[in-house]
């Protein structure tokens, strides 16, 4: 039996992982959760916001408090919008200074990518990325 345990692995890489983004998001003036929202806006904006929420697999309790703040700190603006079954939702889009944020929050994760795989050929890049999925895909057919 192997000394190694998977569990550990994971949690060391997300453990280094996490503390180096945060550093980093945190010299942008941003917490928890808004990078994500940001990257998400960035490659496709206009979301509404349950599908948004849906997207960055957080609550929609969740998704209000981040949307709020970037709201409020001018990154991000609401419009209203008829949705199906004549309701009401929120448009999200970035303003332009959130356009300028998420573009850094961009660089941000593309350096911190390119220290992850340093070393790797883009084989192993994918194999990882393969491998992943694979596991993601294990665990979410436990029953």
């Amino acid at each position: 039996m192997s000394d190694k345990k998977f569990f550990l692995e994971l949690l060391s890489v997300y453990g280094e992982h996490r503390d180096r983004s945060r550093q980093g998001f945190q010299s942008l003036g941003l917490s928890d959760g808004q990078p994500k929202i940001l990257y998400i806006l960035y490659f496709s904006d206009g979301y509404v916001q349950n599908e948004l929420a849906k997207r960055c697999k957080l609550k929609p309790s969740t998704m209000s408090v981040a949307l709020e703040r970037l709201e409020a700190d001018g990154y991000i603006r609401k419009s209203a919008v008829h949705v199906s079954g004549d309701k009401n939702a929120n448009l999200i889009n970035l303003t332009e200074k959130g356009r300028d944020c998420a573009e850094k929050v961009c660089e941000l994760t593309e350096r911190l990518e390119e220290v992850c795989f340093e070393g790797f050929s883009e084989a192993e890049k994918s194999e990882v990325f393969s491998l992943l999925s694979r596991i993601s895909k294990n665990l979410k057919n436990i029953k």
